[in-house]
């Protein structure tokens, strides 16, 4: 340490200047990197409001909620590679993180394959919702093709939070960055067509995510390969199946994938039936215009809650449990003050927003009430996005997952479902207001376990932590590397 350096004290509940600067640097080029793949979609949403159809708007969501319902399964359940790795970093076992990599591309490809075959059922499953016959057709043309992106969508969210596990947030960011410039140009020239090829309308808009999102997973699968990552990270050595870490993944992360999975499923009914289906193509497009909003404040609060996760699962492998405690409470505060700031501006101004994408009075009058609710409920998605994270970095995945799974059904279908039949007359409001009681809900249960403190007892490893790892020669002597200070980052 170097002399003069303020450290605070163990027990202590200050953050010091470094701890912040640590969650800084690391929340940048992971929110960025989180919101990648979302901005995919907002742009595909974006360049579909040029189509003469107005039902591209409407068919676009729930297309995208189908296609999610599948992948954030594989993406759950792949996620906790950030805890593994970042908790090997803070144990000193830089060569197990390579491994971890290596088992999340191998569930990627099986999560690929299986969307794959997948695909000849979406007809009957759009059919069965019973949209409009024109949104239909376009939820087809956009379903068959997006499905395809499940694998290298998974692969590209394990790598990228490997990467982000072993405090190399830049290299991700930089992936994301380029993947998005790639789904641009192809989806404007497919959607619009040009030099020799006809417009593909919505289903170009598919076929440009396809692109950029491939192009990432192939990037950062060659950085994976390099040689700096190799000699520190046996990125090369580790690249042969194992038992036991493949176990570790889906024992830690089944609860996560069956938890996303739970919600996207959850929302995909509530967007598709409760609000499509029962009110019709008005609110479908209003809750659409919505949803892109309500993405550009939660997509980069998980970014910030990604970030916590690894510095979380460092810490606690390092062994110290006040650090964690301390980061988390700094990223919770920065995404209180981001999302409420948003609060503010979705409350004054939701009307004009949602009239920049459609001008139709009865859309603007219907997501205007929408965005009220989306601003009542930031603050709270805030406090529960930073908490879950920080549960997920110490591993405690179990029991949040299991409420996240009941509340989604219990209180977003079963309480949506009694708006509609007791208030029909609120239209898509009465449903909406249930997803502010869900989200509510959530975030005083996640802070409460938080508190409660359970986490602190759970060992992922079941072996000693950095501070007590035998040095006999053997296996443990030999993954002994020196970490670099944490302000490198």
């Amino acid at each position: 340490m170097a002399a003069g350096k303020e450290q605070p004290e163990i027990g202590s509940t200050r953050p010091d200047r470094s701890e912040l600067r640590n969650v800084l640097a690391m929340t940048a080029p992971v929110v960025i990197t989180t919101t990648s793949r979302a901005m995919m979609d907002i742009a595909d949403y974006i360049m579909i409001t040029g189509l003469d159809a107005a039902e591209a708007q409407a068919a676009i969501l729930p297309s995208q909620m189908i296609m999610w319902s599948y992948i954030t399964l594989g993406m759950g359940l792949v996620s906790v590679i950030s805890t593994f790795t970042a908790q090997s970093l803070g144990r000193k076992r830089d060569l197990d993180c390579g491994g971890y990599a290596w088992q999340a591309i191998y569930l990627s490809v099986l999560f690929g394959l299986i969307g794959a075959a997948l695909i000849p059922f979406l007809p009957g499953l759009i059919a069965l919702i019973g949209h409009d016959p024109v949104v239909q057709s376009m939820e087809n043309a956009y379903s068959r093709v997006a499905l395809l992106t499940a694998g290298p969508t998974i692969a590209a969210a394990a790598l990228g939070w490997y990467f982000i596990g072993i405090h190399r947030p830049w290299i991700t960011m930089w992936s994301a960055i380029e993947a998005n410039v790639i789904n641009i140009g192809v989806s404007y020239w497919l959607i619009f067509g040009g030099f020799g090829v006809e417009p593909m309308g919505i289903a170009g808009a598919a076929w440009g995510t396809l692109a950029g999102v491939s192009y990432r997973a192939l990037r950062l699968a060659v950085v994976l390969l390099t040689p700096s990552m190799e000699a520190r990270f046996a990125s090369r050595r580790s690249w042969r199946p194992s038992i036991s870490k493949l176990w570790e993944l889906i024992r830690v992360g089944a609860p996560a994938g069956l938890q996303w999975f739970g919600e996207i499923t959850a929302f995909a009914i509530f967007v598709n039936v409760l609000v499509g289906r029962r009110f019709g193509t008005e609110h479908l497009i209003a809750t659409g215009i919505a949803w892109q909003y309500m993405r550009i404040s939660f997509m980069p609060t998980i970014g910030v809650g990604q970030a916590l996760t690894s510095l979380v699962g460092r810490s606690i492998g390092a062994g110290d449990i006040d650090r964690a405690k301390r980061e988390t409470r700094i990223a919770t505060g920065i995404t209180l003050a981001y999302m409420g700031m948003l609060s503010v501006i979705y409350f004054a101004f939701g009307a004009a927003l949602i009239g920049w994408f459609n001008a139709d009075a009865e859309v603007v009058e219907i997501g205007a009430k929408v965005m009220i609710c989306a601003a009542i409920f930031q603050l709270f998605d805030a406090v529960g996005i930073s908490y879950s994270c920080a549960l997920k970095g110490a591993g405690d995945t179990f029991w949040p997952s299991m409420y996240f799974i009941a509340s989604s059904w219990i209180i977003l279908l079963g309480g949506g479902s009694l708006m509609v039949y007791y208030v029909p007359q609120w239209g898509s409001l009465g449903p909406w207001i249930a997803a502010s009681t869900l989200i509510i809900t959530t975030a005083i249960f996640l802070a409460w376990r938080w508190h409660r403190g359970a986490w602190m007892k759970i060992n992922l490893f079941k072996g000693p932590t950095s501070g007590s790892v035998e040095r006999d020669g053997g296996e443990d002597a030999a993954q002994e590397v020196r970490q670099p200070e944490p302000t490198a980052v």
